[in-house]
């Protein structure tokens, strides 16, 4: 029985993740770092910011480290065609040389970097993070000793120290990606809730002292959990951010105030009670921000919803009411509504379903029939793409899962079109994409297209009355046939299972 690759290398992290004897150096290592920092007061918080990135909005580590794993990849690629003896092999040689030393240099300041954001971490993910830092420096090692035997005219050797240290380098770059996606180091760790949606009381205005954070929470029924909210009063005027720390989760509520910013009690990031931005790192992003009002001797809040989020608030609603058209009595001319037509186009997908799905398998037409659903699949994303997601975005927050689905939808079609109509296989992946089809529609006709009245009566006719004259021209069009005739036909054929 043969381990899978993701076994091999998960019990090896796994074996580093409980090695405790590296605590010990671990330790040592980061008090040894942080002492000339701490040594140079203001100027040493300066560079330790800068190291994190603070300044920047996000980690500098993952981006200086492109720059070795960039040019010691170019490197290897420039010393085989030299050790091939390609024409101006000499040339290939010399751009080789320049590429590693400049990779050894942003290797070094990507070092400072992980340094610095390596010292805030514990347990399993400082073990890991060493582990990197020692991978990594071995593979500078390399380079450098690449460098050193090049300069000496032992290109060969030069060459194939380089080769062990990219080599060292993909490892370490393993490491490091385990760090960031299994880990969640460096990543943003604040709760995004976009609620509450309007002004929400949270806590009596008397109970909140001034310089004493104080923790609140909110509902968010999506999410199905209480979102940690942390009050505070300075200088008389009350301020609310999230909780839970963007750095690493920490509790904001048992923090303290430190020239007009909020103290993490984890990592000893601050962030600016006005801004919610990271006045000191480790910490490069900005908290969740809340409007703050009292009413009646309650503090009540809503979240200042973010550029992009796609909330849909009471104020939007209110927007797309007043576009209602005054005149809705004449709205019945032009048809059926937007959700009754995609309504319609659900059913008759269902039924496609349903009549192949109860032919025999060895049926030619049921290839015929398979082509005809492909051929409205394909109709309606491109008609709920192009007119109905565009138009209810603003009072539905669902338009970015069915965006996804219609993605699951087209990959599911192109593997189904792929297998042979008589096989069990294809079936079996007609009955997955029955379902994946149903779902879709299911969760549009509960929500979405209730969500889409807010609308009006006269815009979802208008709506409906588009959908109708692109289904009758994606139908009737020669062009628009033939095009989806041969996207079919491809998908059929292209990569088919023999």
């Amino acid at each position: 029985m043969t381990l899978h690759h993701s076994s091999i290398t998960d019990a090896a992290i796994g074996r580093i993740e409980a090695a405790e004897w590296l605590d010990g150096p671990a330790f040592t290592l980061a008090n040894a770092v942080a002492l000339p920092q701490r040594l140079a007061g203001t100027p040493g918080k300066r560079v330790r910011n800068a190291l994190h990135g603070t300044w920047f909005g996000h980690p500098v580590h993952p981006m200086l480290v492109t720059v070795p794993i960039g040019t010691w990849t170019l490197a290897l690629g420039l010393d085989t065609l030299e050790a091939l003896g390609a024409k101006n092999g000499r040339d290939y040689g010399r751009a080789a040389d320049i590429a590693i030393q400049t990779g050894a240099a942003g290797a070094v300041a990507a070092a400072a970097a992980g340094l610095a954001d390596w010292q805030q971490t514990h347990g399993r993910s400082r073990r890991v993070g060493l582990a990197h830092a020692l991978v990594n420096s071995t593979a500078l090692g390399l380079q450098l000793a690449s460098i050193a035997l090049r300069r000496r005219g032992r290109r060969r050797e030069g060459r194939l120290a380089t080769a062990a240290a990219w080599g060292v380098m993909f490892a370490g770059a393993y490491l490091g990606g385990h760090l960031v996606y299994r880990r969640r180091q460096g990543v943003d760790q604040a709760d995004r809730s976009v609620e509450p949606r309007d002004f929400e009381p949270v806590l009596s205005n008397a109970e909140l002292i001034e310089g004493r954070p104080r923790r609140v929470e909110v509902w968010d029924a999506v999410e199905q959990a209480k979102i940690p909210v942390v009050l505070v009063r300075y200088r008389g005027r009350i301020f609310a951010m999230g909780a839970r720390c963007s750095h690493m989760g920490g509790p904001l509520d048992e923090g303290w105030l430190l020239k007009g910013g909020l103290v993490c009690p984890w990592h000893g990031s601050r962030y600016d009670l006005e801004t919610g931005q990271p006045l000191d790192g480790p910490s490069t992003c900005s908290q969740p921000r809340y409007d703050v009002r009292l009413r009646a001797g309650m503090i009540e809040i809503k979240r200042q919803q973010e550029p992009g989020a796609e909330a849909v608030t009471p104020d939007d609603i209110e927007q797309a009411a007043r576009t209602k058209d005054a005149a809705e009595e004449n709205s019945a001319a032009l048809g059926r509504k937007a959700d009754e037509v995609l309504f319609e186009h659900h059913e008759l997908l269902r039924r496609l379903f349903r009549r192949i799905e109860d032919m025999q398998p060895d049926d030619p037409q049921r290839r015929d029939l398979m082509r005809t659903l492909a051929s409205e699949l394909e109709i309606h994303e491109h008609i709920e793409d192009e007119i109905f997601y565009p138009a209810v975005r603003p009072v539905s927050e669902d338009v970015s899962i069915a965006y996804a689905e219609h993605q699951q939808l087209a990959d599911l079609l192109a593997a189904t079109l792929k297998l042979p109509t008589s096989s069990p296989e294809f079936d079996e992946y007609l009955r997955a994409l029955h379902e994946a089809v149903d779902h879709h529609a299911s969760s549009e006709e509960s929500s979405m297209f209730i969500e889409a009245q807010r609308l009006g009566e006269r815009r979802l006719r208008e709506l409906g009355h588009a959908l109708e004259l692109m289904l009758e021209e994606q139908r009737t069009s020669r062009f628009q046939r033939a095009f989806r005739e041969l996207k079919i036909s491809l998908l059929a054929e292209v990569g088919r299972e023999t």
